[in-house]
């Protein structure tokens, strides 16, 4: 059965590094899986085709492939964003109002 590439979270920045300047993609789950292109769309196909090489190469090997995060957590339902605290509710509601976060305030 053939693994899927969704439901990995792949995080994409630039570069400004001298001799870079690019953005840069990796796979959280996978850390050795990165890629990168001149433009975001273009880092964010390449990520795509290294995930997916990378997983062929995993399952050919026979080695067990590293479960998605944002999978484990719909199906575990114990992480993945749930407000489940009523300050978290609070806050969420709060800042929904406001636009947004709220910044950290800082004890003077």
């Amino acid at each position: 059965m053939k693994q899927s590439a969704q439901g990995y979270e792949v995080r994409i920045w630039y570069s400004p590094d001298p001799g870079d300047e690019c953005f840069v993609a990796q796979v959280v789950d996978m850390p050795g899986v990165m890629a990168h292109g001149e433009t975001r769309a273009d880092a964010a196909r390449e990520i795509e085709v290294a995930l997916e090489l990378a997983l062929d190469t995993l399952q050919e090997a026979g080695e067990e492939l590293p479960r998605p995060r944002n999978a484990s957590a719909v199906a575990l339902g114990q992480r993945g964003g749930r407000a489940s605290s009523l300050r978290k509710k609070i806050a969420a509601r709060h800042n929904g109002k406001r636009g947004g976060r709220p910044r950290r305030m800082v004890a003077a």
